[in-house]
């Protein structure tokens, strides 16, 4: 029986997406005084650790079993430990604004991963979408540095991170539809912080570790409790209810969030070429998942 996903799933996509918008001002912020790979660990290990102490404290908590361990491993390890070692490491090497934009794209790999990972059928409109938002992509990849702050490579890394963040969708469906956000997000947290560990390790090794400043601390601080944790339960908790590639749609406000964000708190700003280059990658992936189309249906179940 077909049932209609409750307000509350959609007012927690927008939340998510709202908290994910900042984030990357946030990041910005905590880069001044530790190293990409460091914030990261720092962030899952707070995170992971609070949650747990929430999970520990309910009088019905979920059982971990063994045949689950293995996805959540999974799922930490893509979800936080691949994507943000990618998009902290972009972050660093270009703007918060053209990081926000390129992570918007999402959408469209999640719809390209349907088609070819899963066997889904894409609509002509899809398809459309997919190559006018990949249009922009190169523009926007191409332009980089154009405003000040921004690089070839820091953008292919944060696509990278984009990538990741589909596979990640696709991983979590199944498992967030029998399972709740808490259980989840304690456990993807508790799992990206310990693969996190060898990596963050080698960074420090490498490039040493900073003294940090307490406006960095703050930046740590605020991706802990306002993104790692309100905001993937938030998204978790949205994936329960909704197919991933309705729930990814949502990404779509994330770089209006940022680049106000960056406009106001950071003073960033955008050229007309790059501009112009966002208005076709989010027109793509508006297009790719405007309307509900075979590939949706497949992902629900």
């Amino acid at each position: 029986m077909d049932q209609r996903p409750p307000v509350s799933a959609y007012a927690a996509a927008v939340g998510m997406t709202l908290a994910f918008g900042l984030s990357f001002v946030a990041t910005k912020t905590a880069l001044k005084g530790f190293e990409p790979l460091l914030i990261a660990l720092l962030r899952f290990t707070l995170a992971g650790g609070i949650l747990w102490a929430v999970w520990r404290l309910r009088p019905e908590r979920e059982q971990l079993t063994r045949r689950e361990l293995g996805r959540l491993a999974l799922i930490g390890f893509v979800s936080l430990t691949v994507y943000f070692s990618f998009e902290n490491s972009g972050i660093a090497r270009t703007s918060a604004s053209e990081a926000a934009i390129l992570i918007a794209t999402i959408p469209i790999f999640v719809a390209v991963l349907g088609v070819f990972a899963r066997g889904e059928r894409a609509t002509g409109r899809q398809w459309a979408g997919i190559l006018l938002s990949f249009a922009g992509i190169v523009a926007l990849v191409l332009a980089a540095g154009a405003a000040g702050g921004g690089s070839l490579t820091g953008n292919l890394l944060v696509l990278a991170a984009s990538v990741s963040a589909a596979v990640y969708s696709i991983l979590a469906r199944r498992l967030l539809v029998s399972r709740s956000a808490l259980f989840v997000t304690t456990w993807q947290n508790l799992f990206g912080a310990l693969f996190m560990a060898p990596l963050a390790l080698v960074e420090a090794l490498v490039v040493g570790v900073r003294r940090p400043t307490a406006e960095a601390a703050g930046g740590v601080l605020f991706l802990t409790l306002v993104c790692s944790i309100v905001a993937y339960l938030l998204l978790n908790y949205a994936f329960r209810f909704l197919p991933a590639s309705r729930v990814s749609v949502f990404i779509n406000l994330t770089p209006i969030v940022a680049v106000a964000s960056a406009f106001v708190l950071l003073g960033e700003r955008l050229t007309l070429a790059q501009a112009a280059a966002a208005v076709v990658v989010v027109a793509g992936v508006w297009l790719t998942n405007s309307g509900r189309s075979g590939a949706e249906a497949a992902t629900a179940s």
